[in-house]
């Protein structure tokens, strides 16, 4: 069996989609509606891949969550993609600069997410980045 993707988004219909997506490549899946569930999720499952949108609602958006996953020390191997609709260019290079390993816009192919998260899972442990910039 294939390890564990934790899948984040606010939006439940992305989340699904998503999900078919890794459970056809035979990956599980676990998901979270918004940043603060994602960390506790994160802590008890320890995914080998977290995919993530960055603007979420509440006090845990998706930068925020970004900075919690790579400045723990339990977490801060783990693997982020984030998938975002309405961003801007700076928006994707601080998520880049938070530790990020891949950066998709929505709508995104299919077939290259299936790639990169295969590639980052392969790579083993990304290595810990430094939260002073973000």
């Amino acid at each position: 069996m294939k390890p564990t993707i934790l899948v984040v988004d606010d939006q439940s219909d992305a989340r699904q989609m998503v999900r078919m997506v890794m459970e056809i490549e035979r990956y599980p899946v676990i998901e979270a509606g918004n940043g603060e569930k994602a960390l506790a999720l994160a802590h008890l499952h320890k995914p080998a891949c977290l995919i993530m949108d960055l603007r979420m609602p509440g006090i845990v958006d998706g930068f925020a969550l970004c900075q919690a996953i790579k400045g723990d020390p339990d977490l801060c191997r783990i693997p982020i993609i984030i998938l975002s609709a309405f961003f801007q260019q700076d928006e994707k290079e601080q998520g880049f600069r938070c530790g990020a390993a891949a950066f998709f816009e929505k709508p995104f192919n299919f077939y290259q997410l299936i790639d990169e998260v295969d590639r980052v899972i392969s790579r083993g442990e990304s290595p810990f980045v430094e939260m002073h910039k973000c």
